[in-house]
This record gives C-alpha cells, structure tokens and sequence, in this order.
C-alpha cells in the first residue's frame, strides 16, 4: 500500500515539475537533476514531520528565534517544491543557502551542541551530489569562513555570542577546525567515488555501442553470407540442369552406337563402354549436387506413394551384392520387416537414395574381408534401417563434420579421392525429410555403423517442399 502510494506520489511530481532529459545533458548532469528532483520529493514529507513538532515546542517553550527560523526554513522548501517555473539551476543554489544559513543559525543559537555540524556535513555532501566537486569544495570554504568569522568574532568580543560565554576559544577553534577538515574529506571522497563511477558507466556505454556496433556487423555478414550461398545454390542448379540436358544426349548417342554396324569392334565396344560408364558417374555427380543445391535453397520436394519395401531393399541389395564380391567384402542382408509393414506409404526414390549413399560409403571405406550388414526392423508403424561395417571408421573429432557438403573424412586415403562428398549430406537431409533422423556410431579403425528411422504412413506431405 505504502509502496504504491509512493509511486504515486513520486510520478505525479515528477510530471507536475515538467522534469526530463535535456538535449544537450551528458548522463552525469541528468543523474545529478534527478538527485535534486529526489531529494524535493523526499524532504518535504520528512521537514513536515520534523518542523511540526519543532515549532510546538518552539511555542511552548516561548523559544521564538527557532520557530521562526524552522518556519522560514519550510517555507522556503515548500515554495521550491511547488514552483514548477523556476529553473533547476537557481532551485539548487536557493536550497543549498537556505540549510547554510539554518545551520549556521542554530550554531549562533544553541551553540556547539547544535546539530551544526550534522546539517553542514548532509549539505557539502548532497551539495556534491547534485551539482559536482567544485561546488562542494566552495561550500566548504564557505563553511570555513563563516567558522573564522564566528571565532574572530568570538576572540576579540567584536559581538555579543553569548551562546559561547562558557567556551574556550581554544575548544571553539579545534571543533570548527575538526568540522571543516572531516566534511572536505567526506567531500573529496564522494566526488571521487562520483567520477569513478561515471568513468564506469561511460566505458560501459562504449562497450555497449561497440557490441551493438559489432553485432550489427555480424548480422550484416550473416545476411550477406546467406544471399551468397543462396546465390550458389541457384547457381549450381542452374548449372547442373545445364550439363544435365547435353548429358542425356551423350548417354543416349552411346546407347545408339551400340548397336552400329561396327558392333563386332572389340575396341569400338570397349570406348562406347567407357562412354557410357564415366557418363553414368558424371550424371551422378550432376544430380547430386542439384540435390543438395534444391535442399540448401528449400525446394527439395518429396513424392508420397505406396509402395513394397521388401522388393526395394531386394533390389538395392542386388544391385551392390555383386560390386561388394568384386572387391572382397562380405554383403550381408538381415530383412526382418513384418508382413504387416511390408507395404508403407513414404518416397521410394528417396529411401533408395538413401540407402544406395550409405551402403556405396560402406563399400567405398571397406577393403577385402572387412563385412558390410544391411538390417532392417519393423516397430509398430516404423522402419529401423542400420548399415554396419567393419571398414576403416570415422575418428570421433570428425562424427558430426561428415555430414556437411563436400566433406571426405581422410583426403589422403586413395579411396576418399573418389567422390563428390556429398552422399552423406543428401542422406541425411532426405531421411530427416522421411521424418526420421540418421545417426551414426563409430570407432577408428574398427569400422561404423549408420542408422536411421522412418515412418511407414507419410500422411499429407505429397510435394511438400523444406
């Protein structure tokens, strides 16, 4: 309750006053406006409490002089606190004379019991606060020459202080003296602190723009960045349709001459051969690299159709059985699909995709003896691929780094030197697109094994694009 009301109170002064930013204000001289702006709002309640009962006593005690110099003092309060017209400047300078004199006029009054030095200490500091060093430095010089006066005054009998009459002058002079250099330490030390932490905040604030500056930048580069490889990706589409089309006619041309009169040409059957061999890995080439152009630029789409997944792992399995037999390796099939799941509704282009990537690495990085294992799961409404070998394996700081474009693990091993290094990209892009993940468990030298999940009922993403 206290706490709203509060807040109340201190914003409705706060636009009662018309109190903002100036334009051309630094941060220091803002924060030391808003400290006298505080400093109003506090002191107004709080001289109402304590002039109340001051005054009370004041009359009833027939002590005239402290009535009216606490009225005064008040008064004079009330009026800076509700003149909204007059500057902030000439408000500090008004309250800061107006607590010098009452403290002043107490010391004349009650002598050096007074709260005297009290008063003096709380206004050389808030002095300091709200209007800097110098001015805090001035106050206390004008303390210490109101203290001369006094003693002068007092030594020499120039006026009656009879408030004094029973002090040592020397006593008056080491209280006054004491007063003084305790209130320049107090001084010295707040605008010290004040500076620091001014030097603080604009070395924070440099920092600030400089971050902001820095990430400005960086989001720059990061646009740029992604336009340039948008740019590439559409660039390596376009290019590979390009040799894609003058492709198709090579290979087909091929086709035709093998049918030409000089068929019974060893040599002529030999080059057609060729032809068409390397022609088959260049199309393969070109078309990957279209994949992984249409997957970086998010127009990669899949095709939904059922389909019997027994006949398309038969089919890729006898497709590689007899490479992995020319080259010595052990292929292996372990097809445990139930019947149930046989028939699935998912992209067959792309899970033989897929599975002709991993099972064409596991070839590739597996020599004579090693074992290559093609398993297949079902569970539930899933189908859980893993392809095992016991090649050469991936090195554990290059599990995650596989996967990206154009990556090969060992660019010195011959076999690495054969690929485009963009089969496992693909892979991993097209079973993510299946609705899955591909994984990969691996140990150096011990071989790898490459595992992923489908769904077998791909609902409602017919030519759905990533």
């Amino acid at each position: 309750m206290l706490k709203k009301l509060w807040s109340s109170y201190h914003q409705w002064y706060i636009e009662y006053s018309g109190f903002s930013k100036g334009t051309k204000q630094d941060d220091l001289s803002y924060f030391r406006d808003k400290l006298f702006i505080s400093i109003l709002i506090l002191i107004l309640p709080i001289g109402l409490i304590s002039y109340i009962p001051s005054a009370i006593i004041g009359i009833i005690l027939g002590k005239w002089f402290v009535f009216y110099v606490d009225t005064i003092a008040f008064f004079l309060i009330c009026f800076l606190f509700f003149n909204n017209k007059m500057s902030l400047s000439l408000k500090k300078m008004i309250f800061s004379a107006n607590l010098f004199l009452l403290s002043f006029a107490l010391l004349l009054y009650v002598g050096l019991e007074s709260s005297n030095g009290l008063l003096l200490f709380m206004l050389c500091v808030l002095v300091t606060l709200y209007s800097g060093k110098k001015a805090g430095i001035k106050t206390v010089v004008y303390s210490g020459f109101a203290y001369l006066l006094i003693a002068i005054s007092f030594y020499f009998k120039l006026v009656d202080l009879t408030v004094f009459k029973d002090e040592v002058f020397e006593v008056i002079g080491i209280v006054f003296i004491n007063n003084i250099l305790f209130i320049l330490m107090t001084v010295l030390s707040v605008s010290f602190l004040v500076d620091r932490l001014h030097n603080a905040l604009l070395k924070e604030n440099q920092l600030q723009e400089a971050l902001i500056e820095k990430h400005k930048n960086v989001l720059i580069a990061k646009e740029r960045a992604e336009q340039s490889d948008q740019l590439k990706s559409a660039f390596l589409a376009n290019i590979s349709h390009e040799i894609r089309t003058p492709m198709y006619g090579i290979l087909g041309s091929a086709e035709l001459l093998k049918d030409y009169e000089a068929n019974n040409d060893k040599d002529f059957k030999e080059f057609v051969g060729i032809i068409e061999q390397n022609g088959s890995k260049l199309l393969d080439v070109i078309s990957g690299i279209l994949n992984i152009s249409e997957i970086e630029t998010g127009v990669m789409k899949i095709n939904v159709t059922t389909f019997n997944i027994d006949e398309t792992i038969s089919t890729i399995y006898k497709l590689f059985s007899l490479e992995a037999e020319l080259k010595g390796v052990k292929f292996v099939l372990k097809n445990n699909v139930s019947e149930s799941l046989k028939f699935i509704k998912s992209d067959e282009a792309k899970i033989t995709i897929v599975l002709k990537k991993l099972i064409e690495n596991a070839i590739k990085f597996t020599s004579k003896g090693d074992v290559i294992t093609l398993s297949i799961e079902s569970n539930n409404s899933e189908l859980n691929f893993s392809i095992k070998d016991t090649g050469i394996g991936v090195p554990k700081d290059k599990m995650e780094t596989i996967f990206n474009p154009f990556y090969q693990v060992d660019i010195t091993n011959k076999n690495a030197l054969h690929g485009s290094g963009i089969g496992l990209s693909i892979a991993k892009a097209y079973v993510k697109l299946l609705g899955g993940n591909l994984s990969l468990i691996s140990k150096e030298g011990e071989g790898s094994t490459f595992m992923f999940s489908i769904t077998t009922h791909l609902e409602n993403q017919q030519n759905q694009q990533i």
